[in-house]
């Protein structure tokens, strides 16, 4: 009966263990890193994009789009949104908003939660982390890119120590280096508060559409074939 109890724990104890926990974020301290748009804008879900900041720290670019999950490639130069959205599998399939204003510090803040997820014996065991940010309110209805490529690697689903989070996403220090595939680096994001402190990150890119993509090489085809 003894050797029974104790097998019954034992498996409790693999399946409580059988799943890690994350916790994705770019910090809210005066350190934190940020994310604009190509304006340079900040974003923020409670205001509209092109209004401005009660305190003097710019514009705003509306709510923006962001989820972490996996690619399979990093050569993700030359596609078009539809196809770069294609390529993106996103960690429980769900994505976040960047936060309202807040404290100083603020720059473009996103807070990316997943608890009790298994990891072994899926696409994401093992695979290092991307960070996926649009500027809509979804990636479908983005015309702006960014792609983070994180050195640190989602956790074999038996490994439940968790991730060190707040880390994880940014252009300098942290506890992971990070690999800017899709976007541009920028000294300063502006702050949805006034702050006067340097705070370096990252910008968004276009990328055109499909269709757009598509009339862009037929027009320039057509040039091409009118110089011969």
């Amino acid at each position: 009966m003894k050797t029974i109890s104790i097998l019954i724990v034992s498996a409790a104890l693999v399946v409580s263990s059988s799943a890690a926990s994350y916790f994705f974020n770019n910090g809210a301290s005066l350190s934190a890193s940020g994310i604009a748009d190509v304006m340079g804008h900040t974003f923020s879900n409670s205001t509209p994009a092109g209004s401005a900041f009660p305190s003097g720290g710019g514009i705003s670019a509306g709510p923006g789009v962001v989820g972490i999950g996996i690619f399979s490639t990093d050569n993700l130069e030359g596609l078009d949104s539809q196809s770069l959205i294609a390529d993106f599998t996103s960690l429980t399939g769900l994505t976040n908003a960047f936060a309202a204003a807040g404290p100083l510090g603020n720059r473009g803040m996103f807070a990316y939660y997943a608890i009790s997820i298994p990891i072994a014996g899926t696409v994401f065991e093992n695979q290092n982390m991307y960070l996926f940010a649009g500027n809509g309110t979804t990636f479908s209805n983005s015309t702006e890119f960014l792609v983070v490529k994180s050195a640190a690697q989602f956790l074999a689903s038996d490994d439940n120590i968790p991730t060190p989070t707040t880390e994880m996403f940014r252009p300098t220090g942290g506890t992971a280096e990070t690999t800017l595939l899709l976007g541009t680096n920028v000294a300063n994001v502006q702050t949805l508060n006034t702050d006067a402190s340097i705070t370096p990150g990252w910008a968004m890119v276009t990328i055109p559409e499909s269709s757009t993509a598509l009339l862009g090489a037929l027009g320039a085809l057509a040039l091409l074939r009118r110089r011969r």
